[in-house]
């Protein structure tokens, strides 16, 4: 049920977070490319229809594609994924991949409700699931990206899937620093628009006062990064004021006490999704997958 999107908003009415991801210049090539499509479909999930983001060849007769699966940041709304994440996932793409990414099913009415690296992993799984039945799929070669929280769901599906490498950009990789760092993350908020506003883990998960413990270390890859089998490149800002550089120390730290293959790369200048306009993220993370 693919449906082809083209991308006709003017730069200047991009959100913010478009415009900080790629600038005016590399959106107009994005727009007018011709070498790529721009598609969303949607996908079952337990009994949700969960909406994916796809971008790819325009020719894909005769190749077997290798894929990048890239998770979002965001809680909810807050961060959903939108036709203007296309632009990026075109850079990724021309680099020789199909690129693929799912808003999880904590959207819409159910933002309020995201229980961040819970049952919404399963979200990620199953659209892995499907993209890898499709007949252009190189399935020996597929990878996953993400971001922020997209971290914690990268390391999370990676803990039950096997893929050739991934890499985490400004991630989450102990939920129980995390939120001692940032607390808003238990406790939601309700001081932005109705729709981007959220409950907070405690008050979304059942039994949350009994069974934190356990929910943190759900949450928390550093406690079993010796499950992690995938290559794994980290990509920080020392200056990220969202997620602080200690959680990629930590991670770093847990594999290797794992003697697991990873690479960590730390940036001096401020930021907390790395775009390529002002770092070598893409660069690094293709390098590594290839």
């Amino acid at each position: 049920n693919k449906q082809r999107i083209n991308l006709t908003l003017p730069y200047d009415q991009l959100t913010p977070l478009s415009k900080y991801l790629y600038d005016s210049s590399f959106y107009h090539t994005a727009t007018q490319q011709n070498e790529f499509v721009y598609a969303t479909f949607n996908y079952k999930s337990d009994t949700f229809s969960i909406e994916a983001y796809l971008c790819q060849s325009l020719n894909l007769e005769g190749k077997k594609w290798p894929v990048i699966f890239y998770n979002r940041g965001g809680t909810g709304n807050y961060g959903k994924l939108t036709h203007e994440i296309f632009p990026y996932f075109y850079e990724l793409a021309k680099e020789g991949f199909m690129v693929v990414g799912t808003n999880y099913r904590f959207v819409d009415e159910y933002g309020k409700y995201d229980e961040l690296g819970g049952i919404d992993v399963e979200d990620v799984i199953q659209l892995v699931k499907i993209v890898k039945s499709w007949s252009q799929i190189d399935t020996t070669n597929m990878f996953m990206i993400g971001v922020s929280r997209g971290g914690l769901m990268t390391y999370s599906t990676a803990r039950k899937l096997d893929f050739n490498a991934i890499s985490v950009l400004s991630g989450v990789s102990n939920s129980a620093k995390q939120y001692e760092y940032r607390p808003i993350f238990l406790n939601g908020w309700d001081d932005l628009s109705e729709d981007q506003n959220y409950l907070g883990l405690a008050n979304v998960l059942p039994d949350f006062k009994g069974k934190k413990q356990q929910y943190l270390l759900d949450r928390s890859p550093t406690e079993w990064a010796d499950e992690l089998k995938s290559p794994t490149l980290i990509l920080h800002s020392r200056q990220d004021g969202f997620v602080p550089v200690s959680q990629a120390l930590l991670m770093a730290q847990a594999l290797a006490a794992a003697d697991a293959s990873y690479q960590l790369k730390i940036y001096n200048k401020k930021s907390h999704a790395l775009p390529s306009w002002a770092f070598d993220s893409i660069e690094e993370i293709t390098d590594w997958f290839k």
